[in-house]
């Protein structure tokens, strides 16, 4: 279960990363900069522009804090780039004395178009999770793709009811909430977290969701980092 879960999250950051590479790749948009003053040889200030990337040796730091504020520094997204994120609770059908559990949402959307550029790695499990299959036909299907929905605590693998449209209904929630002209195939799902139940579409549609839209931010990936940590029990 746990190397299910691992090759699950790996999924998600390589999916995701593809598609904010195929932005810097295939796409005219420009990449957000920073920008550095250097100080010449003859005593004149330069401005240097240059993409926000971490260090090849990270420094220290004296705190968590230092530490986030830099990795928010460094996480900054390519222009044309929005993610929000926003939690909520459910009941778990298959532990219901578990009370309200917390969820997670990350919506990862391209703001200025859908592209066509972009790939993604999927596991050679013959059970794959539902997500995998929803993806799967949507690289398949040559859909070009807008958004990515991520949800954390419930993976959405070997669920007791219909786990693919359960996917497709979230992926169909983010596409209303954005108005995506080519719908919800254009969203790709992927979860994270517990796996054998149900996947709580209801409460990630029309509570979660909306709210991570309504969330969205362009300055940088920190958030979605933070959303996607998950647990096993």
């Amino acid at each position: 279960a746990r190397l299910a879960r691992t090759r699950m999250i790996c999924r998600t950051l390589v999916v995701a990363a593809s598609f904010i590479q195929a932005s810097r790749c295939f796409s005219t948009l420009p990449m957000r900069s920073s920008t550095v003053n250097l100080e010449g040889l003859d005593g004149r200030t330069v401005t240097r522009l240059g993409s926000t990337d971490t260090d090849g040796i990270l420094p220290s730091f004296a705190d968590k804090g230092e530490y986030t504020s830099y990795l928010k520094g460094a996480g900054q997204l390519p222009l044309g780039f929005a993610i929000g994120t926003a939690s909520g609770t459910f009941i778990s059908k298959e532990a219901p004395l578990m009370g309200d559990l917390p969820i997670k949402a990350t919506v990862i959307h391209l703001t200025e178009a859908p592209t066509d550029s972009w790939a993604a790695v999927f596991t050679s499990n013959k059970f794959p999770g539902c997500p995998v299959q929803v993806g799967k036909d949507r690289l398949a299907s040559g859909h070009p793709l807008q958004a990515l929905v991520i949800n954390n605590k419930v993976s959405n693998v070997c669920p007791g009811g219909d786990g693919v449209a359960a996917a497709e209904l979230v992926c169909s929630a983010v596409a209303e909430k954005l108005k995506l002209s080519c719908g919800a195939k254009t969203v790709l799902p992927s979860s994270t977290g517990v796996i054998g139940w149900r996947l709580p579409a209801k409460e990630l549609a029309e509570d979660v969701v909306p709210r991570a839209i309504e969330a969205l931010q362009s300055d940088n990936a920190f958030a979605a980092a933070e959303a996607i940590m998950t647990t096993d029990r």
